[in-house]
């Protein structure tokens, strides 16, 4: 019948031996209630053991069981994932998906989910969940550590998905192997080898997917891809930064700011290849951002340039703060500079955590010669 056909095949509320059973009790139904299903024309009269049996199995294969999520996980997932109430943390976003996704959800349906949230980081698939892989990748994560007996006919699944991608679709697939690199030893050599030559020859200059810049981390893509970072221009620094500002372009994008041509130019550079990293960087590499402020005339006088560079500290946790000497050198120079009172509120923050202000090293002069 359709709605047994279909509490077993689709929505999976029961199993085949469940569905056996109640079909049994259907027929028996049938006959009771509509003579002419008998040969004899008379009314069934089940004995009290099948009644008894019968009242059993739809207690407990039907009316004790919980209520159980279905495939409308997955539009909720569509409409959740794009509003403002989805999480963003990462940690906060394995609670969520395991609680409201994961929980009393069909086996069937939580491995069709995950395969499904796969498909989009490789395929982008659909299309409206492609600027949130930072929740889409949290939320696969979330299924294998929160649902593991589902992982490995899931992680079987996404493998034959990778082995048969098409060209266009490699960068995603390295990207994918960067958060989940216990993949790649499952791919067929002929995929390994494709996708480690599309880093090999990608051309810097051509280059529009960034994602693929992700596999930086790990080391079988390591080399070729820190070689393709350092050919970049600055236009695509600046889009690798925007899509994903990952640690292996702060040198380049630290001297791409130090040598700022401009005083607007330097505003934008910060803008640009600077402020992405805000929260990211640590105690050394602010000492450099601080001393290419005070290297380049562009830098430190430019007008935006103290602004920009207290939301950057202010974004640094205490442990990753800019270490007492490069302090000082930078205190020194904007002294000497006269820039004193344009970089009073970065100072005060730097003092914010017991640094002390140096005595002044030479005379205030206007300008070096």
């Amino acid at each position: 019948g359709g709605i047994l056909e279909d509490a077993t095949a689709n929505t999976q509320v029961v199993n085949r031996i469940s569905r056996t059973h109640l079909d049994r009790l259907r027929e028996d139904r049938h006959l009771c209630a509509h003579p002419a299903f008998s040969a004899e024309a008379d009314l069934f009269s089940p004995s009290p053991e099948l009644v008894r049996l019968h009242l059993v199995n739809a207690v407990d294969l039907v009316l004790s069981q919980e209520p159980l999520q279905g495939k409308a996980i997955f539009e909720l997932y569509d409409v959740d994932v794009q509003s403002p109430g989805f999480p963003t943390d990462y940690e906060r976003i394995l609670d969520y998906v395991d609680q409201r996704y994961l929980a009393r959800v069909r086996a069937q349906n939580v491995r069709n989910f995950g395969t499904v949230l796969a498909k989009s980081l490789l395929k982008g698939v659909p299309a409206q969940w492609e600027p949130l892989h930072r929740k889409i990748i949290p939320s696969l994560v979330a299924v294998r550590e929160r649902a593991a007996e589902a992982w490995p006919d899931i992680s079987l699944a996404i493998a034959r998905l990778m082995d048969n991608l098409e060209p266009v679709s490699r960068p995603r697939a390295i990207a994918f192997i960067a958060a989940f690199p216990d993949f790649w030893p499952q791919l067929q050599e002929p995929t390994r080898t494709a996708l480690q030559a599309t880093i090999e020859n990608a051309d810097p200059a051509a280059l529009t997917d960034y994602r693929i810049l992700a596999g930086v981390t790990l080391p079988q893509f390591r080399a070729a891809l820190l070689a393709l970072i350092a050919g970049l221009n600055r236009e695509n620094l600046a889009a690798a930064i925007a899509s994903q500002p990952l640690a292996e372009l702060w040198p380049l994008a630290v001297e791409h700011y130090k040598g700022s041509g401009s005083w607007r130019g330097s505003e934008v550079n910060f803008s640009d290849l600077i402020t992405p990293f805000a929260g990211r960087l640590s105690g050394q590499q602010l000492d450099q951002l601080l001393d290419a402020v005070i290297d380049n005339g562009q830098n430190w006088d430019a007008a935006e340039t103290d602004t920009l560079l207290l939301g950057v500290l202010r974004n640094a946790v205490p442990g990753d703060r800019p270490t007492p000497d490069a302090r000082n050198r930078f205190y020194q120079h904007v002294r000497r500079m006269r820039r004193a009172d344009k970089y009073e509120d970065v100072f005060t923050f730097l003092q914010s955590d017991g640094w002390v202000p140096p005595p002044l090293e030479q005379p205030v002069d206007d300008y070096p010669d």
